[in-house]
């Protein structure tokens, strides 16, 4: 009685193997938890367009077959950001603990 009390359920080795395996791969392939925090909280249409500033609400957004062109009401355009900073390897502005170091050997040399 004492021995079949100890024993392991139901079951033979080859299942429990595969319960295991879905126990230690579950909470990778699960999906994530969605926070309040994470969600966005306004309107979508109430966002300003990246190209003219104006409300997305204002926009005509065509969507063929292979294409999605954004039409803006105005010929108005945001200036660009200038980037006098350095860049890495894809042509990208330099960030983070590279831009700092980058600083660190302008400010040694300069």
């Amino acid at each position: 009685m004492a021995r079949t009390m100890a024993g392991r359920p139901a079951g033979n080795g080859f299942t429990h193997f595969w319960e295991r395996v879905d126990r230690v791969l579950l909470p990778v392939f699960e999906a994530p938890v969605l926070h309040d925090a994470d969600r966005d909280v306004g309107p979508i249409g109430a966002a300003p367009c990246p190209v003219c500033g104006h409300p997305m609400t204002e926009h005509a957004i065509e969507r063929s077959e292979y294409d999605t062109v954004l039409e803006c009401p105005t010929s108005e355009r945001l200036p660009l950001a200038s980037t006098h900073s350095p860049l890495n390897e894809f042509g990208m502005p330099l960030s983070g603990r590279r831009r700092e170091r980058y600083e660190q050997e302008l400010a040694t040399t300069g």
